[in-house]
């Protein structure tokens, strides 16, 4: 077979790998995690708690995730990622599923921690798969497919868990029995499909021609200290942290929000708003391809801030529904943005976008872990309007932090490097 067919036949094969890191997404990351939500009230029965002590099991994955994910990102620059996504995805499965056997509070807090160790490893590398076989010029439309897989997963953990699910298997242990076999078979099939691009597969540098390299076995020592070494790390931290306090704290406390208003809100409503990420996540980032990897997060951090406060301050449900659909659409388009970040700052290797990817989800979710707390604990003292006052806020400081991003040119390090070289 010639080159030219070789790489062919990669350019069409990156997309088979897109579609099934698209469904690992939607099963190891976001149905399994966000299906606790509208399964609280049934669980709490069955534990013996009120329904607000479930909110700890729900919880536990965030926190679980803060430790997982930067020890996850770096295993696949040092392993090949065909295996490091496939087992944690397995068990991510195998700990969902699981959860029939645990009966307590504490065991189910035990059974999160236990997915997070999956869910830490599948997370960060998802990013780092895509970056290795997309071009920068098609790396936002790749991105947002892949968070699309989230936002889609959380569509259907809220819309579909507490009610058509629920009622078709008949307790909440079958549910997660379910989403835990669906998560398993699916990691199953990406060790099957799935492998590393080949040289003539990757993605070349529009500017050098040069294919870009992600290589294996790159030791933690070497590409931790590296990441924290890159003047972007500390902003990019900071930002997808309080982006986070923002999306993942209102998705949090979303049901509650609907619960508060004066109005009935629908349950299947609030399916809406990760429906609307799906659109925002297949939006935002292809815009970005077209224009620049800033104003996709002005944007996002502008439209989520807009979308809560309405939600909060709605009158009526029309009005509430358009925070809704506002603040979804801005949200997956805001969080496929950071999925983009790792492989498109200037100043950070390709091969420690595993180890960069792992950093910012797992400090992300100190931010996802604080708005939670911070939004429930504003709606039970000061009432809805603050809560959403209070979730939405910190999201606007991350406008300071995007100016300080080595972003929208790969070019500019190299160049000025080289004009520095020639100056000596």
């Amino acid at each position: 077979m010639s080159p030219s067919a070789e790489s062919e036949g990669g350019v069409r094969y990156r997309w088979v790998v897109l579609v099934v890191a698209f469904l690992v997404h939607l099963t190891s990351i976001s149905l399994i995690w966000q299906s606790i939500s509208p399964l609280k009230q049934a669980m709490a029965a069955d534990l013996g708690v009120p329904w607000p002590n479930v909110v700890v099991v729900l919880a536990a994955i965030a926190f679980g995730l803060v430790f997982t994910q930067l020890p996850g990102g770096a295993l696949g620059d040092k392993y090949p990622v065909r295996y490091v996504v496939g087992f944690g995805a397995l068990l991510a499965g195998l700990a969902t599923g699981i959860r029939f056997a645990v009966p307590t509070v504490p065991g189910q807090v035990a059974v999160s921690i236990l997915a997070t160790l999956g869910m830490g490893v599948v997370n960060p590398n998802l990013i780092k798969v895509v970056t290795e076989w997309f071009p920068s010029g098609q790396l936002g439309l790749a991105q947002g497919v892949l968070m699309s897989g989230n936002t889609l997963g959380i569509a259907v953990a809220l819309g579909l868990s507490g009610g058509v699910v629920l009622g078709a298997v008949g307790s909440w242990k079958s549910v997660f029995l379910l989403y835990g076999g669906l998560t398993a078979a699916v990691g199953v099939v990406w060790l099957v499909l799935v492998r590393s691009p080949r040289e003539e597969e990757r993605p070349t540098d529009v500017e050098t021609g040069v294919p870009f390299t992600s290589g294996e076995r790159i030791p933690f020592r070497e590409s931790f200290p590296a990441v924290l070494r890159s003047p972007s790390t500390p902003w990019a931290v900071a930002l997808i942290a309080l982006a986070y306090w923002s999306v993942l704290g209102s998705l949090a406390v979303l049901p509650e929000y609907a619960d508060a208003h004066a109005f009935a809100v629908p349950e299947y409503m609030l399916g809406m708003s990760p429906l609307a990420a799906t659109v925002g996540a297949l939006g935002l980032p292809p815009l970005s391809d077209r224009y620049t990897r800033r104003l996709g997060l002005i944007l996002g951090i502008l439209g989520i801030t807009t979308g809560i406060v309405v939600m909060g301050f709605a009158v009526a449900l029309p009005m509430f529904v358009v925070g809704l659909l506002v603040s979804g659409f801005f949200a997956g388009g805001l969080a496929a943005m950071f999925y983009i970040l790792p492989g498109e700052l200037a100043d950070i290797d390709p091969n420690h976008v595993g180890t960069m990817s792992g950093i910012m989800l797992s400090l992300g979710q100190l931010g996802s872990v604080m708005g939670s707390i911070a939004g429930a604990e504003a709606l039970a003292v000061y009432g809805l309007e603050v809560s959403t006052l209070v979730v939405a806020g910190p999201c606007l400081v991350g406008l300071v932090f995007i100016t300080r991003l080595h972003l929208d040119g790969r070019g500019v390090v190299e160049q000025t490097t080289a004009a520095a070289s020639t100056g000596d």
